[in-house]
Formats: C-alpha cells, structure tokens, sequence
C-alpha cells in the first residue's frame, strides 16, 4: 500500500474550518498556527489546498499574504 498518489483537492475555507475545531486541542498560540498545522497534513497526504501546494499556501500565511481570521 506505499507509495499511493493522492489527488485530491480542498478548500483553503475547509481548512479554516477544520482549524477552529481543532485548535483548542492545538499547541499552536493562534489560530493561524494551527491552519498550518493543518496545511502540513495536506503535504504529508499529497492533498493540495484550493489547487495550490499546501507548503506555497503555509508561505503566503507566514508572510502575511493570506490572511487567517483570528478566532
């Protein structure tokens, strides 16, 4: 079962999404830590994030070009 390709592909908003329920059980301080946390998975899984690889998107976040709702 190695070596599987993925194609599959979600929404940055799914992400969001995902982040909020998660992130009380997150190390991450905010919430855009845990977007990331969540962004690092889609890697491991090669699934990409509104067609963007997920490690562009993580990027953008850390240099302040997507934005990531505080709560």
């Amino acid at each position: 079962m190695k070596n599987i390709k993925h194609n599959g592909n979600i929404s940055l908003d799914d992400v969001i999404e995902t982040a909020k329920v998660t992130h009380p059980r997150s190390m991450a301080k905010d919430l855009s830590g845990t977007v990331k946390v969540i962004l690092g998975t889609c890697v491991s899984v090669g699934c990409r994030v509104n067609g963007k690889d997920p490690k562009d998107l993580q990027q953008e976040i850390s240099d302040g070009d997507v934005e990531v709702p505080l709560d």
